[in-house]
């Protein structure tokens, strides 16, 4: 409809009560008057605000009553941002003509827009008493009254309307939380066994009174109402696995043990099986457990058989083998999932990760050209991309894509922080050292005492600025000791500082890492040769040369048996 349309359209809705006046006809001075409101209203329709006002202002000098004016006033001077007037005109409506909904619903707004929540609360109250068949006004009443902390009122409304539409899921979750929030739990779980009274069929209401038990941390309570569920329905999943281990206690891992009937069971849903298995991945993350990795693993195992096709079983299989330090067996699953459906970009960075780990550089840059045809706009896999070709000899080509990942992640500090380190190794090994160091300040900017981004800036300033470097060695060894490339890290810059014997405890590599920086490896060769363990060092030296380092320096050190300029 175009403005002109709608201005007919309104000036007959205006003007049709007064064409069915025969009997009492409008004065000159009323039609003057309304001739005026119409202007105004004009002036509005088209947001020509500061027109409008005059016309609506000259419509209450000549009638201070006209609700209608002053309505109008005040949502121009609402939409112009003016609150107080706004509001003072909207109280002049409503005061005017309080049986009109509207003019109490808009100032009713104008309230809470300036968090003056008890006022509108007291407009609803009214509107209740006005329109009792209203069921929402009774629940903005009771919402204004909440957010003025009178929250035992609010459940005297909310009992009001129960007793009025008699008890229904709605209701009862608001008095529920309402409750839960006040620590009042014996009131919060009694609205819930109100629920459960009133609907005594419905499994799901039960399900909400055993989640409650759980969250409250009365777990005996919560596994009562769980067996009652079970009786109701033998086949409940959530139940079972509820109830999966009662009564055996022990760990994790037994309790995982548990849960093999249920994963085995194909009527259960496989996100309630994935549910169930994510606060014990959370653990394996945080905490590397290998017995708690593979109790995980056997029943993903399970998932694979019972959902084949279900990509989530191999995303979740190469979660726990990602985080219990098996890579290998990571990527295969993330292939896995991949096949299966490839739209899920969070398993595209797993395995990418999981690439960067294994070091498998040529690899990951390929697959993340592949997922940046998929996911064009994430900064992660340019990121990504980046660390792949700089670990194959390219800096310029990894720049390229570093000042692209950059500009997409200015939101993202932590993967901020990640790109400007990379950016500052680009640049050291381009031998441009004022932009090397300009990247790792900023990122340092971003996080002081972060431990990769001090060891990463003390070993490209070790060639250069000893001093500077060592301080910032040994900060970073401060903050996180035993974080294997931080330690390669700071033991290269004490090893540029003679201080072999120190270097040597930090180059010395994890045993219990299946796949060790080959650059690492020769440093700690360096090392042992340094302290006087030639035939020690020359063995490291040649698994370096077996870890793919093909530096011809390192070939010569081998033939010589000794340190090679």
């Amino acid at each position: 409809m175009t403005k002109h349309t709608f201005l007919r359209v309104a000036f007959l809705l205006i003007t049709l009560p007064l064409l069915g006046q025969t009997d009492n006809r409008m004065t000159q001075e009323e039609v003057d008057l309304q001739q005026v409101f119409i202007e105004g209203t004009r002036e509005k329709i088209l947001e020509r605000y500061d027109k409008a006002i005059p016309f609506f202002e000259q419509v209450l000098a000549r009638d201070p009553d006209n609700a209608a004016a002053a309505f109008e006033l005040a949502q121009v001077y609402a939409a112009e941002d003016d609150a107080e007037k706004a509001l003072k005109y909207a109280r002049h409506a409503a005061e005017k003509e309080p049986g009109n909904v509207w003019y109490q619903l808009f100032l009713a707004d104008l309230y809470q827009n300036q968090n003056a929540d008890d006022k509108a609360a007291e407009i609803f109250e009214k509107l209740v008493e006005a329109n009792p068949d209203n069921d929402s006004f009774y629940f903005r009443w009771a919402y204004f009254l909440v957010r003025s902390n009178q929250v035992e009122k609010a459940l005297k409304v909310y009992d009001r309307l129960e007793k009025k539409t008699g008890i229904n899921e709605e209701l009862t979750r608001r008095k529920h939380t309402l409750y839960l929030g006040m620590g009042d739990y014996k009131k919060a779980a009694r609205e819930l066994e109100k629920l459960i009274e009133a609907f005594p069929q419905k499994t799901a209401y039960r399900h909400l009174l055993a989640a409650f038990y759980e969250q409250i941390g009365d777990n005996a309570r919560a596994k009562d109402v769980y067996r009652q569920i079970l009786k109701m329905d033998p086949d409940d999943a959530r139940a079972t696995l509820a109830l999966a281990g009662d009564g055996q206690g022990g760990s994790d891992v037994r309790y995982l043990r548990t849960l093999r009937p249920v994963f085995e069971n194909p009527n259960v849903h496989i996100d309630v099986k994935i549910s169930e298995l994510l606060p014990y991945l959370q653990k394996v993350s945080e905490t590397g457990d290998t017995a708690l990795a593979q109790a995980g693993i056997q029943l993903t195992d399970i998932l694979e058989k019972v959902h084949p096709d279900e990509a989530k079983a191999f995303s979740a299989a190469g979660d726990f083998y990602f985080y219990s330090n098996q890579k290998d067996r990571a990527i295969e699953k993330y292939k896995a999932t991949l096949e299966r459906d490839e739209t899920v970009y969070l398993v595209w960075e797993q395995l990418l990760y999981a690439y960067a780990d294994t070091r498998r550089f040529e690899t990951l840059v390929k697959t993340a050209e592949e997922a940046l045809d998929l996911f064009p706009n994430q900064a992660g896999l340019y990121y990504l991309n980046a660390l792949g070709l700089l670990e194959l000899g390219k800096p310029k080509d990894a720049l390229r894509d570093l000042k692209q990942a950059r500009i997409m992640a200015q939101r993202i500090p932590p993967l901020k922080y990640r790109i400007l380190i990379l950016t500052g190794k680009a640049w050291f090994a381009l031998k441009d050292f004022d932009r090397s160091d300009k990247a790792f300040e900023e990122a340092l900017q971003i996080n002081a005492d972060a431990p990769d981004a001090l060891a990463a800036y003390a070993y490209c300033l070790a060639s250069r600025d000893l001093e500077k470097a060592q301080k910032m060695a040994e900060k970073a060894l401060r903050a996180d000791p035993q974080n294997p490339e931080a330690r390669h890290q700071i033991g290269w810059v004490f090893y540029q500082l003679k201080n072999y014997k120190k270097a040597l405890d930090l180059l010395r590599p994890d045993p219990q890492n299946p796949y060790p920086d080959p650059l690492a490896l020769e440093h700690y060769g360096d090392a042992l040769f340094q302290t006087g363990q030639t035939e020690a060092a020359v063995k490291w030296w040649e698994k370096a040369r077996d870890a793919g380092n093909s530096s011809p320096v390192l070939r010569k050190k081998i033939e010589a048996k000794a340190i090679v300029e």
